[in-house]
């Protein structure tokens, strides 16, 4: 980590660890919005630290970005911080104003009149919805005002709202950037996979210190080989997820200002984007399925807290783009490549 990055690293887990509890996460399952913790959020600016400073941030990269959101991960952060990273990102990049507050972003391209939005992350607690129309020469921004917009509730796993929102002759302010169509869930699966890292760093954490304490027939069950295994697995999917999931967050800093979203292509951070959320999602259908069979029945309990980041995981793993997909846009780019660019493709990186 740089200097910026430690700093980040610092300020995000010192704010969640003493304030968020499992309490707050149980909270946030029935509904109640977290105001007092957003507000925190953003006077430390962990939403807004990736943007320039004529956009109101501090210049840094997607990698600082990428810490910010492993962290919110790695606490289960029920709030909409990668969402209003990703919104405002696009909206700087497109010249508009950057509101304040959180902002959702639509996941599915639509037209330039979107009558309904579908499965906007907080849709009912945010005052803008940030969308994309793709183009022949780039893509579309919009800006949408939902304040007073009728909201369809609708959650995911993890209890997180994922409301359609009726957009209908909404307020929208509108702009270009020389992006691919698929800008959105290109990049929210890189921030997806970020907070994936920091799930899966929790759900190890949260067993190797189980094992250590249980205690049965006479020893902690972390003295049995087959425990040890067991996690020993699991530590190998977290790393594997980690470091994919930071190779994504570095590729897209380096991105050029126009990429195409073609596998593979010089500047463009598709390749590692993908590879991050197949690797990840893999660790989202293994990992959890050891940190319950290490915790036995009391994992499978409310009370306990490895469920906040299990239902995470399998939710976060299906959202912009199943690691089935992602692997079969990788597939599809190294056949059409040819079995003599395979080799130049992955040692490239």
């Amino acid at each position: 980590m740089n200097e910026t990055q430690r700093l980040l690293h610092d300020t995000v887990t010192r704010l969640f660890a003493e304030a968020l509890t499992p309490e707050h996460l149980a909270e946030a399952e029935t509904g109640v919005w977290l105001g007092t913790l957003w507000d925190a959020v953003e006077s430390n600016g962990l939403t807004s630290a990736h943007l320039d400073e004529a956009s109101g941030g501090a210049g840094a990269s997607w990698l600082e970005a990428f810490v910010v959101a492993r962290a919110c991960g790695r606490h289960a952060v029920p709030l909409p911080v990668v969402e209003t990273m990703l919104a405002g990102w696009l909206l700087a990049r497109a010249g508009l104003d950057v509101p304040a507050g959180p902002l959702g972003i639509a996941a599915e391209s639509c037209d330039e009149a979107p009558q309904r939005v579908r499965r906007v992350p907080w849709g009912r607690h945010v005052a803008h919805v940030v969308v994309a129309v793709p183009r022949t020469d780039g893509v579309r921004i919009g800006c949408i005002e939902t304040a007073g917009a009728a909201v369809e509730p609708g959650f995911n796993l993890a209890r997180e709202p994922r409301d359609t929102l009726d957009v209908t002759r909404r307020p929208a302010r509108w702009g270009e950037v020389p992006l691919p169509g698929n800008v959105i869930p290109l990049y929210g699966a890189m921030l997806r996979t970020a907070q994936m890292a920091g799930a899966l760093d929790a759900i190890l954490d949260l067993s190797v210190g189980y094992a250590n304490e249980r205690v049965q027939f006479g020893r902690r069950i972390g003295q049995f080989q087959a425990i040890q295994q067991e996690l020993a697995r699991l530590a190998g999917l977290v790393a594997a997820a980690g470091t994919a999931a930071e190779a994504a967050a570095r590729a897209a800093s380096e991105a050029k200002p126009r990429f195409a979203g073609v596998v593979g292509a010089e500047g463009d951070p598709t390749f590692e984007i993908a590879a991050a959320k197949a690797v990840a999602g893999d660790a989202a259908e293994h990992g959890p399925r050891i940190a319950h069979q290490v915790h036995g029945a009391i994992g499978f309990t409310y009370e306990h807290r490895l469920h906040f980041f299990t239902r995470r995981l399998w939710a976060w793993r299906a959202e912009f783009g199943t690691p089935d997909a992602w692997a079969e846009r990788l597939g599809g780019a190294v056949l059409a490549a040819g079995a003599e660019r395979l080799w130049p493709l992955v040692t490239a990186r």
